[in-house]
């Protein structure tokens, strides 16, 4: 038996006092609680360690260690940042510099109240320029995006800030936000994508291939018509299908020279006369017992229906097929479609390597290839930009295709547009789509200004815009075709992403209506300047130029301007300000209505027309109504059916093609549900 243990004093150890307050689970189990949070019971058991009473002041009031894993974490965190920053400096200063100052705590000044700006107005004390929080211009850009039911094809679209639907839904917003505030059942069954959408043009789903089409001799008799009118028109614009190959092998199809015809030839061949027919000047009324729109549909749906037999057949025809839809679409103004098609045609390029330069068998189709890739590339960005969307190209370092040759040739303007497209890129991400203060936004976008501006000043003398009246004007008469068709659409081009640029300072004047400090004031003017521009610029054109008149996609370039004029025109009212908006808006009307064989542009010009309305009896106030407009009070906002407004002595006329169809009401809801009840009205007059 062991001796009995020598009792020796036991080491002291301090009592630990009293827990003031013990977590629920430890009180009742009486355990003693150590009062952090969670309590190590609790955190060994795994357990929600809960407090009675203050329990949030507890939430609160983290322990040591646990602050002490946090700032161990954010040290870490700003290590890789200060990481990355420093990759980024070694590839672009410019983007460290804002990436630096996206986590600065923002400064919030005040604003002082003015008019709309206005070129030798009467001098006042400079105001600073509003700086807003991060939270609050991502919010005001969020606000701007519509995403909507189309009642037509009962499928949800969305349309970012910087497309022309989110730019209308902005604008009705400025005028009527008590409908957004608390809407009625009849303003939210109201969907502005329906009311856009083109109702006649409903491409074929069907997966079987057309039938007969040989018996047709693939449509000889009206084919040569249909290709030219591609040919000597949009295709200088994006120059990437080889004519003279196209032609032979066109050739080869009426005469059936070959044994075999290539399905995803057939398909680019169908969709080329497709989209020759719907933007050539038709001097007749009908080819062949068919119209310009009959025509273009009927020859759209059997290219789909061979692209549904190719199963994603990865050839140069099958890309430039996909391409050719992409256009249609987007001159039949139904940009989602659009969108849907291109999107095929980047996704076919990448799995079939056209974006890379691979060591293979020499491709006697290189350049072609090329040409294709680069073109898409560019399209892809202006598209996705146009309807609020992200691009699906992905990281420019994938494509290291070679560029088309920056030559004196047709084929050059592929190169440029891709410069520029980088160029919409930038305003896309760093303007609309950056968590950065106005303060910088508005400093980035003066950069990309001068980078448009540089852009603009390389350009060959050849299909260089005349937009600097400074500039001595050069003899263009000898001047190719393709070249007079390519300095007009890149002028309009420039003037439009100048506008997109700067609209949302505008946008911020119009929620404020305050008077703008002077670095602001330049870009607003800047913004309806370029605004008014691409309405000048694309009116010119269609009084020289007839075939202008059918390339439909100009109908969004039209209404982009006139929206942004129409922003703070509704917001103010008939001031001195704004009659110089108001002759650019209605020559914008007078734009569209010359296009009247498109139902969107007519549905555009109604709704542009009810805002001349409403602005129109705004002049017939007491002045006073509109004093803050250039006194530098606050204006006072125009709005719809309420209070003492103006609007409420405006008559609206019924356009005589509305009766016998239930005429709804005289708001901007009525008008555009007024569409939506006609959705099958056709896309040609029946007189």
């Amino acid at each position: 038996m062991s001796p009995p243990a020598v009792n020796t004093p036991a080491t002291k150890r301090t009592k630990r006092p009293r827990a003031a307050q013990a977590c629920d689970r430890c009180r009742t189990k009486k355990y003693k609680c150590d009062e952090q949070y969670p309590c190590s019971h609790c955190k060994k058991s795994r357990l929600d360690c809960v407090y009675q009473g203050n329990y949030r002041e507890r939430e609160s009031n983290r322990s040591a260690s646990y602050v002490a894993d946090l700032e161990k974490r954010v040290e870490e965190l700003a290590s890789k940042l200060r990481n990355a920053e420093a990759q980024i400096q070694t590839a672009s200063p410019q983007s460290q510099d804002q990436l630096g100052r996206m986590h600065r705590a923002p400064t919030v000044l005040e604003n002082t109240p003015i008019s709309l700006p206005q070129t030798g107005s009467t001098p006042r004390e400079t105001a600073r320029l509003p700086v807003a929080t991060t939270h609050e211009d991502s919010a005001e850009s969020a606000d701007d995006e519509i995403k909507e039911l189309n009642h037509h094809t009962n499928g949800i679209e969305f349309y970012g800030s910087t497309s022309s639907a989110a730019i209308l839904g902005h604008l009705k917003k400025a005028k009527e936000p008590r409908s957004y505030e608390d809407p009625s059942p009849r303003v939210a069954n109201f969907s502005l994508i329906s009311t856009l959408h083109n109702p006649s043009f409903s491409p074929s789903c069907s997966t079987g291939i057309v039938t007969a089409i040989d018996q047709h001799n693939y449509y000889f008799d009206v084919a040569y018509v249909f290709m030219n009118g591609y040919f000597e028109n949009i295709h200088f614009i994006h120059p990437f299908i080889d004519k003279e190959s196209f032609l032979l092998r066109a050739n080869d199809l009426w005469f059936n020279r070959t044994q075999a015809h290539e399905p995803s030839f057939i398909a680019l061949y169908l969709s080329v006369l497709s989209f020759g027919a719907l933007v050539r000047v038709w001097d007749e009324d009908k080819l062949a017992g068919l119209g310009r729109f009959e025509w273009s549909r009927k020859l759209f749906g059997e290219a789909q229906a061979y692209l549904n037999h190719l199963r994603f057949s990865n050839d140069l025809e099958t890309v430039q097929c996909l391409y050719m839809m992409a256009k249609i679409c987007q001159n039949e103004l139904n940009p989602n479609l659009a969108y849907m098609y291109l999107g095929l045609a980047v996704r076919t390029c990448l799995s079939a390597g056209f974006n890379r330069e691979v060591e293979c068998p020499k491709d006697l189709r290189s350049n072609w290839i090329s040409k294709t890739w680069w073109g898409i590339f560019s399209l892809e960005i202006e598209l996705s930009f146009s309807v609020g969307r992200p691009d699906t190209l992905g990281m420019d370092e994938y494509h290291n295709r070679a560029f088309p040759d920056r030559d004196d040739s047709e084929y050059a303007i592929i190169s440029w547009m891709v410069d520029f497209a980088q160029i919409i890129r930038r305003v896309s991400v760093q303007i609309y789509h950056s968590r950065i203060t106005l303060q910088e936004k508005l400093h980035t976008a003066l950069q990309i200004e001068a980078e448009m501006d540089r852009w603009l000043a390389r350009l060959p003398d050849r299909i260089k815009p005349d937009i600097d009246p400074n500039r001595a004007s050069r003899p263009a008469l000898r001047d190719p075709k393709w070249a007079r068709r390519q300095r007009l659409v890149l002028g309009i081009r420039y003037y439009n992403v100048k506008m997109l640029l700067f609209r949302p300072f505008l946008s911020h004047f119009t929620r404020k209506l305050r008077h703008p400090p002077n670095e602001l004031e330049e870009t607003i003017s800047k913004c309806l300047d370029a605004a008014m521009k691409t309405i000048e610029v694309i009116y010119d054109i269609y009084r020289v130029h007839t075939f202008f008149r059918c390339w439909w996609y100009n109908t969004t370039y039209v209404m982009f301007a006139t929206s942004t004029l129409l922003l703070p025109m509704s917001k103010l009212g008939m001031c001195a300000e704004t009659i110089p908006l108001l002759r650019s808006v209605e020559t914008g009307v007078e734009i569209l209505e010359s296009m009247d064989e498109s139902v969107v542009a007519r549905k555009s010009v109604e709704i542009i027309r009810q805002y001349l309305r409403d602005f129109r009896a705004s002049g017939q106030q007491p002045a006073a109504s509109v004093a803050g407009a250039s006194t530098g009070e606050p204006a006072v906002p125009l709005e719809t059916g309420q209070g003492t407004g103006p609007t409420q002595t405006t008559s609206f006329e019924i356009p005589e093609w509305a009766y016998g169809f239930g005429f709804p009401d005289y708001s901007f809801e009525g008008i555009a549900r007024l569409f939506d009840d006609i959705g099958g009205l056709p896309m040609l007059d029946g007189d």
